[in-house]
């Protein structure tokens, strides 16, 4: 063999076990602005706004630079699924109505949907044909959305009825004929609610959103008309856990909600105070193909960053995405991993049945093994918005997870109860900010899902991370903190290799080809003080020992090779503790 070469292969499961690194995040997802597959440094908000606008890619880098520091690589992955402006419903101190269905534009069905019962929320409800059917006895199919068309539950086959739907609401279907993606909608005027608003301007809501906002107009000063110029209205953007200061409305009605991509004009009629009007949108998406051009577009700065940060929820075919790309990385000498978020309960869905889906089939992570290249975190709650003070929006903690990795040391847990709790969530009142606690929904873990949870011992409202990742249940990498060590000791050990890469040792005259015993000494000598000074002594001292055999019996003439088995121990890790405690007799 005459071609030069030097690789390293990292071995997984030598346990047999069931600022840290001093690099940046980087961050990639969908965003208003910037231009996609093309990594930006940023050092500060106003950067960050310059580079990307609004949008997830975005708040999760804000988030990043307010909790963790600059900087932070952004790179865009181009929007693939556009955000939905969901139908709005509406509360105020008029009576409780169950709503009146309307066809959606171009329907051509000839079923009639209809809704009776007192409603117990205001839901803006939106049923799409999904197997069609020329009659009932045909079986059709529809799904039912409760917030306007972003999010829909599983399909159900379509049946005379009535039949009870949720939020104290029954439908009713009249037999026709179902089209494929017909829809039938009860909103606005005509939404369930527990008490119709009053007034009579009604409002349209348009634009397209850039993110998940759950908006909610209240009306705060009443006026006649619009022209009366006296009508004043707040706005929430997290569901009503933060408003904004009164706007007052203009002659034309027209107000564009600042940073959101979302206008609301107002009818003619009167403003009644208390009326309230809300909706919810999505944020855009990317898919497979636009999350790996973006992900590639990181090649430009290669070994500038610690690991990707992905701003969006992903499902298993996203997360076969990261791991390739991960490991084509690592062919290329960059050791690193990837952080993303799974998706939140769909509105009206069951937490048992939200983690029973993300852990079954495909969409979900039924039997996925993301070896050492993705942690993949499953808890939702309330985070502090940067982009939008004063906001707390429900969402994936893995942005809170990836800044507090950003903080610690490499080899430490990210639950490190001394390290203090997670920071950036909705300060802890009357209702939790954490919605999935990992130590109340253990089936999360057992899918091998991060999580973040309280800890017994330690005062209500806070929480912290687990450490666990996406590894299969033998693998070395089955704690983050292990990736994290692995990805500083890796290039060190490539590093120090490629120093006997074209170098020509002494090898025995006994015909073996073999390495004298003082080569093969000195080399694992000056390949332990290597490793030592990446991972073991101070202020790296991120793993208890280093060792290191190079092959004795590894035909060196003949082959031109030379092999070396690197072994690094780490530290401990401990996630569990049990104690004892009693009275005794004496001391």
């Amino acid at each position: 063999m005459t071609v030069l070469s030097n690789t390293l292969t990292v071995q997984d499961g030598g346990l047999g076990v069931v600022r840290p690194g001093g690099k940046p995040i980087a961050v990639v997802g969908c965003c208003s602005g910037g231009t996609a597959a093309t990594p930006v440094t940023c050092y500060s908000q106003e950067q960050l706004t310059a580079a990307a606008g609004y949008g997830p890619l975005a708040e999760d880098a804000a988030i990043l630079l307010s909790l963790a520091g600059g900087p932070v690589i952004v790179c865009k992955a181009a929007t693939v699924t556009a955000a939905i402006l969901g139908g709005f419903c509406q509360s105020g101190a008029g009576s409780s109505a169950a709503g009146t269905i309307a066809a959606g534009g171009g329907n051509t069905s000839t079923a009639v949907f209809a809704l009776t019962g007192t409603a117990t929320a205001r839901v803006a409800v939106k049923f799409k044909v999904t197997v069609a059917g020329s009659n009932l006895a045909a079986s059709p199919k529809f799904a039912v959305s409760w917030d306007g068309g972003v999010t829909y539950l599983p399909e159900q086959t379509a049946v005379a009825g009535p039949t009870v739907i949720g939020y104290g609401i029954s439908l009713t279907i009249t037999d026709g004929t179902f089209v494929l993606d017909d829809t039938f909608s009860a909103m606005g005027a005509n939404c369930p609610t527990t008490a119709d608003a009053t007034g009579s301007s009604v409002p349209v809501f348009s634009g397209t959103p850039y993110g998940a906002f759950h908006v909610i107009a209240e009306v705060m000063t009443a006026a006649a008309s619009l022209t009366a110029l006296t009508a004043a209205v707040r706005f929430s953007l997290d569901g009503g856990r933060t408003f904004a200061l009164p706007v007052g409305i203009p002659a034309n009605g027209v107000y564009a909600i600042p940073g959101t991509g979302i206008t609301v004009t107002f009818g003619a009629g009167t403003f009644v105070v208390g009326d309230t009007f809300e909706l919810r949108t999505s944020a855009p998406a990317f898919d497979t193909t636009t999350l790996g051009a973006a992900l590639a577009g990181l090649a430009s700065v290669s070994g500038d960053y610690e690991f990707v940060h992905v701003a969006g929820a992903i499902d298993v075919t996203h997360a076969a995405t990261l791991k390739a790309w991960a490991i084509a990385r690592q062919a290329l000498g960059e050791y690193t991993f990837a952080l993303a978020g799974t998706r939140d309960q769909i509105t009206g869905e069951t937490v048992a049945a939200w983690y029973t889906i993300l852990g079954g089939a495909s969409p979900g992570f039924t039997g996925y093994d993301g070896g050492r290249y993705l942690d993949i975190h499953a808890t939702h709650g309330y985070v502090a918005s940067v982009l939008y003070p004063g906001s707390f929006f429900r969402r994936n903690l893995v942005v809170l997870r990836s800044a507090r990795l950003a903080l610690s040391r490499p080899d430490e847990h990210p639950g490190k109860v001394l390290a203090g709790p997670i920071a950036g969530l909705m300060p802890d009142g009357d209702a939790s900010s954490v919605m999935h606690d990992g130590s109340v929904y253990t089936a999360l873990d057992a899918y091998r899902f991060s999580t973040a949870q309280r800890v017994m011992g330690r005062p209500r409202g806070e929480y912290y991370f687990t450490s666990r990742t996406m590894a299969g249940a033998t693998s070395d990498f089955g704690e983050v903190q292990r990736i994290r060590v692995m990805c500083i000791a890796a290039p060190a050990a490539l590093t120090q290799m490629a120093n006997y890469v074209g170098s020509s040792p002494e090898c025995k005259a006994d015909g073996s080809g073999q390495l004298v015993e003082s080569e093969a000494a000195a080399a694992e000598e000056e390949i332990v003080a290597a490793m030592k000074r990446a991972v073991v002594d101070a202020p790296n001292d991120y793993a208890t020992r280093v060792t290191a055999a190079v092959s004795r019996t590894t035909d060196v003439l003949a082959t031109g090779t030379m092999s070396a088995a690197i072994s690094i121990l780490p530290r401990g890790s401990v996630n569990a503790v049990t104690s004892t405690i009693t009275y005794t007799r004496g001391a």
